[in-house]
Order: structure tokens, then sequence, then C-alpha cells
């Protein structure tokens, strides 16, 4: 008989420390994620993951109290490592131009989120308990810091813009994009059609002056 079961996917779980403990961490969560594209979270059980990961009832519950837990350290874990490549990308192309360093920047972020899209947008909305905690494991959230140095390299090309200001409505519109565009069985245009025009859409934001544009009216007037 297994273990009662939790209700809550945030109960304190045992980290493992040792070699085979992590490795079977990992097997639960490879096996969980596989499970989860294929079949989707409702339809996978703890005795469905347990025969993919090929381990014993006691070894998940020593970690995890339900398969809601697995979901939620899924989420964390591809968070986590898509933060940690984005911080990569700030730092390698933030040698370049905006115009340059910007596109790429925008591509390779996506890239990562399309890798993991069943994670990070399927699994998300199928888990009521997820949404509720999954702002805390968001990439935005995560990579907050290190976005907004990056931004910081090239403030002068904000036309007076306040840096937080800027930061906050790029990592908005960028975030909603890209999951609305991932969202979507049938996108209403190709993929590098999209990045293109997000990334001309998020340069332009960032040129434009108001100010000079009203002059202009009033000189016109």
């Amino acid at each position: 008989m297994p273990p009662a079961q939790s209700d809550s996917p945030n109960r304190q779980r045992r980290v493992p420390k040792q070699e085979r403990s992590i490795s079977t961490v990992e097997a639960i969560l490879q096996a969980a994620e596989q499970l989860f594209l294929k079949d989707g979270f409702a339809k996978t059980t703890v005795e469905d993951i347990l025969r993919r990961a090929g381990i014993g009832t006691g070894s998940f519950y020593d970690y995890f109290p339900n398969k809601t837990a697995v979901a939620l350290a899924l989420l964390e874990s591809v968070s986590t490592e898509i933060a940690g490549d984005a911080r990569k990308y700030f730092i390698d192309f933030g040698r370049e131009s905006i115009q340059q360093s910007l596109p790429k920047v925008v591509r390779r972020i996506f890239h990562r989120y399309k890798r993991h899209k069943n994670i990070l947008i399927n699994l998300v909305n199928e888990v009521p308990e997820l949404r509720a905690t999954a702002e805390n494991y968001s990439v935005d959230r995560l990579i907050y810091r290190a976005s907004l140095i990056y931004l910081q390299i090239y403030e002068d090309a904000f036309a007076g813009k306040d840096l937080r200001t800027v930061h906050g409505i790029m990592n908005l519109v960028y975030s909603a994009a890209i999951k609305q565009y991932l969202s979507d069985d049938d996108p209403p245009f190709g993929e590098e059609t999209f990045l293109d025009q997000l990334s001309t859409m998020m340069l332009g934001y960032i040129a434009y002056d108001a100010g000079r544009d009203e002059g202009a009216g009033s000189s016109l007037a």
C-alpha cells in the first residue's frame, strides 16, 4: 500500500543529495514529462510513472506526495533551465548593438519555450493547482534582474524612456506574445514571420520618441 497522498503539491519534499537519489528523481521527472506529453496529465497515473521510470512505489513517495507535485517539479526544473540559458544569451549577445542583439535573444528564448511548451503552457493550463503557483516559477520572474541589466546596456537608445518601464513592457509583450503563438494549434503566420515582426515591434518601441512626433505635429499646425 502506498503512503497516504497529500493534496498539496507544495508539501516540503525530500531533497535528493546522493547520486542514486538524484538519478531516481531525474528518472521520475523524465518519465512523467514523456507521459504527460503522450497521454496528458489527467490520464497519467502514479503507477504509469512508476512503470515508465522503472522504480518502486516507496521511492516515488520518498520525493513526491502525488503526481501534481511531480508536475510542479517539472515546471520549476524547466523554468530554471531556460532562465539559466537566457542569462547566458544576455551576456553573449550583450556585446553587440541592440539591433543585432535583441532579435537573437528573442529567437533563442522562443525556441527554448517551444521545446518545453508542453510543460510551460499545456501542463499549466491543464492543472489548476499549477496555475496558482506558476507565477513563482515563471521564466520572466527568474530572469528579471538579468534582463534588466541586459537592457541597461542599451539605455541610451531608449529615446528618454524610463529603464524599468521599458523592461516591464518588453517582458509583458514578449511573454504574452510567445505564449499565445505557441498555444495556437494553427497560428495565422509562420514562425519566422512571427519572430521577425515581434523583434521589429520591440525595437520600434525602444526607439520611438513620442515627444519628437508631438513636436513635428506642432510645427505642421
